[in-house]
């Protein structure tokens, strides 16, 4: 008889319609009631349901333990009745669906209200069972079922195997978090605790392990045991130990108690906490000079115990330690550590290089290390004897020509940077017997002066001093030395000539050249010995005082003054001078010509000439002579004529000429009087070769002749008188004029004899008839 709880209502609703139905186990449904609140086991109270059907439910709660085997009796559904009633007779289930949990689970009599196990009972599938049962009296009983946990589970990992990667720069206190276990068991019989188990000491410990120092890690879980977390207890060493193995136990409350384990693995990583470290603080290597540029010198090895880049060694010369001019001769391999050479040492200039290498590892902050590197530079002969030379004399190379034998000239010394024993030998070449070497010891040695110098013969010596050394084989220098011999005063200034002659015009103004003077030095060309000054002797007094002369260029020059006319030629001591100590001197004598000059005009013996000549004069009749004269000479002083007409026409006279020559003023055509000039103004002009001019005037009166018949004008009259006329009565005047001048042109009138001459009368003055 089993119904569902719906089903069971269904029937009770009926019974309170007050319907009738058949007489069946159906028919005899009771009422299903509310339940009440329950407390406690088989007890409950009654009260009225909704439908006003009666009831009660009654609570039973049961506990069987699981894993039980089937059959197993769990408890009987009538001690949740009340006790002293009669067996109900059978029961009603709400659980009456075949998937039930229940009736799966379970076996319940119906009849007996016996319940059993069906199977064995797992609590971690299911803890808890619940359903109802209905007596045909109409009571209820609420059957709750408890599974009871037993300890059949043990903890359990979430996997086997954990794998941890920690710093090895994790700072003690750090915290991993592991995986928990986990148990289906409840209460105490589930995960209770964790342990470390000891397992056997890592790979590559180096002895430094938990057993020495202590553990280094601990766990650490809360209550209930729900997380667990891996607490470092104190620093990891990488290089000591890069792998940790742990044995991890979980353990429940049960008794005896189950485990289970869990293996982890912490790898440790890496970090930059090492520094590379070189085999050695301090190398040392020695190198031979001539080594050529890549020759390795030495190798530097460095490691570094860290991973990777971490440990990855990188080599550079260090530039804050050793020798700074190291780069520059030395290069290591920035990967094998090799230290080479980048050019060929010099161990003259110096013996010992001390540079500092550093071993850098790659980490992102990288630790170096330092270490020293001593190179000794090996010496060859590679160096052939220096020579130097100390002149004594403030000149530098040269030596005096005053000086005498034995006198010091230069020190020399000699050297060789290169080691060894031996010396070096020091000779001397050219100078043809004129100087010596003489030592002096410890490689000094000194040039002298072996003979007589002479600079005017020989101003200089090319001499050659070779030094050998003593090695095998040897190597030598040598050194030119082109030795001048310095100038003493000791030649005089010399003139080209002792008689200089020169002209110059009387004309020449001031500053003109008359000629350019030269006297020459012997002594060093350029030096005060050789420079030359010219001067005039008593400069301030005549003929010197006419003359300057330029001390420097030998230019002698016009002052001013020059007169042919007064002194044609003129006599000059001129002295040279040198600039030496004490001065050397010299003189010549020069005569300077004055040539003349066109300075002079002609001179006219007198500025006016009068002269007369008769008119028809003949041709080539000489009148007059003028004469001029020149104080100029030659060219100069010849003087020419000529004649003009007029005082300012410059016409040459047609009538007269004149003799260019000598001056003679003659006719030069026929000339009348009345027909031409009665006086001639004329200008008469002397000139001489230079250009130079001079002018008179020449005044000429011609004489008259009668040469001319006096003239009737007109040649006839005409004129009519009257017969009452009285003797005396003027008829007409009639006029004769005469050109010639003076008597010969005094007209007198005369009545020629004729027929009617005796009836007039003419007056012989004035013409009147």
């Amino acid at each position: 008889m089993r119904e569902t709880a719906a089903q069971l209502a269904q029937s009770c609703g009926h019974e309170a319609d007050g319907g009738n139905h058949p007489s069946s186990v159906q028919d005899r449904r009771p009422c299903l009631a509310q339940p009440s609140p329950m407390s406690g086991e088989a007890d409950g109270g009654t009260q009225p349901s909704q439908g006003g059907c009666l009831g009660q439910v009654r609570r039973l709660s049961l506990a069987v333990d699981e894993g039980l085997p089937a059959d197993t009796l769990v408890g009987d559904i009538s001690a949740g009745l009340p006790p002293g009633g009669a067996h109900p007779g059978g029961f009603f289930l709400s659980e009456g669906s075949g998937e039930s949990a229940v009736l799966a689970d379970f076996h319940v009599h119906t009849e007996t209200g016996i319940i059993r196990t069906a199977r064995p009972l797992d609590r971690e599938r299911k803890a808890h069972y619940s359903f109802v049962a209905a007596t045909l009296q109409g009571e209820m009983v609420q059957v709750e079922i408890t599974v009871a946990d037993v300890n059949d589970h043990a903890p359990r990992f979430p996997r086997d195997a954990v794998r941890l990667a920690v710093s090895e720069l994790s700072p003690p206190g750090s915290v991993f978090r592991l995986p928990a276990a986990r148990d289906p068991d409840a209460g105490t019989l589930g995960t209770q605790g964790y342990s470390l188990l000891p397992l056997p000491p890592p790979a590559g410990d180096q002895g430094s392990g938990p057993e020495e120092d202590g553990p280094f890690f601990q766990l650490r879980y809360g209550s209930p045991p729900e997380t667990l977390d891996l607490a470092l207890l104190r620093r990891l060493d990488r290089e000591r130990a890069d792998t940790y193995r742990l044995l991890v136990e979980a353990w429940d409350g049960g008794s005896p108690r189950r485990s289970g384990r869990l293996r982890v693995e912490i790898q440790v990583l890496d970090e930059n906490d090492n520094a590379p470290a070189f085999e050695q603080s301090e190398y040392r290597a020695r190198v031979p000079e001539d080594a050529p540029a890549g020759s390795p010198v030495c190798r530097l090895r460095a490691t570094d115990p860290d991973l990777g880049a971490n440990g990855e060694v990188r080599y550079g010369l260090s530039r804050r330690q050793g020798d700074p001019a190291a780069a520059a001769l030395f290069a290591v391999d920035e990967r094998t550590g090799v230290l080479r050479l980048l050019r060929p040492l010099d161990r003259e200039a110096r013996a010992l290089h001390r540079l500092a290498v550093e071993a850098r590892d790659g980490g992102a902050q990288p630790e170096v290390a330092t270490a020293l590197v001593a190179v000794e530079v090996l010496d060859v002969n590679d160096n052939a004897p220096a020579i130097r030379l100390l002149f004594l004399a403030e000149g530098g190379a040269s030596v005096s020509e005053g000086a005498r034998p034995g006198d010091y000239v230069a020190r020399v010394s000699v050297t060789d940077p290169d080691a060894g024993e031996g010396g070096v030998a020091l000779s001397l070449q050219g100078g043809e017997g004129a100087f010596s070497l003489r030592p002096a010891g410890d490689g000094v040695f000194f040039l002298c002066v072996e003979g007589a110098l002479d600079r005017e013969s020989r101003d200089a010596y090319e001499l050659r001093l070779v030094a050998v050394d003593s090695a095998s084989p040897p190597l030598s220098s040598q050194r030119a030395l082109l030795l001048r011999v310095a100038d003493l005063n000791d030649q005089a200034p010399a003139f080209a000539q002792p008689h200089y002659r020169a002209a110059v015009s009387e004309a020449a103004s001031p500053g003109t050249v008359v000629l350019r003077l030269s006297a020459s030095d012997a002594d060093e060309p350029g030096s005060r010995n050789a420079q030359v000054r010219y001067s005039l002797a008593a400069p301030h007094r005549p003929p010197a005082a006419l003359f300057h002369l330029e001390p420097l260029s030998g230019v002698l020059r016009v002052r001013g003054g020059l007169d042919h006319e007064r002194q044609a030629a003129l006599e000059l001591l001129v002295w040279a001078r040198d600039l030496g100590e004490p001065p050397l001197s010299a003189s010549c004598l020069v005569t300077v010509v004055v040539e003349d000059a066109n300075d002079n005009e002609p001179v006219f013996e007198q500025q006016v000439y009068n002269a007369t000549v008769a008119e028809h004069s003949r041709p080539g009749l000489c009148l007059l002579q003028v004469e001029a004269s020149d104080r100029d000479s030659g060219h100069f002083g010849h003087i020419e004529y000529f004649l003009y007409n007029g005082f300012h026409n410059y016409e040459k006279s047609k009538a007269f000429q004149i003799d260019p020559s000598n001056g003679y003023i003659c006719v030069s055509q026929d000339i009348d009087r009345e027909e031409d000039l009665s006086t001639y103004d004329l200008l008469v002009k002397a000139t001489d070769g230079g250009g130079l001019s001079a002018q008179a005037f020449l005044r000429i009166e011609i004489e008259d002749i009668n040469d001319n018949h006096p003239v009737f004008n007109p040649e006839i009259y005409m004129t009519s008188i009257s017969s009452r006329m009285q003797p005396g009565t003027e008829v007409i005047n009639v006029v004769a004029t005469d050109k010639d001048s003076g008597i010969y042109g005094v007209v007198t009138y005369e009545l020629v004899p004729g027929d009617f001459s005796s009836l007039f009368t003419v007056d012989t003055t004035t013409g009147m008839i």
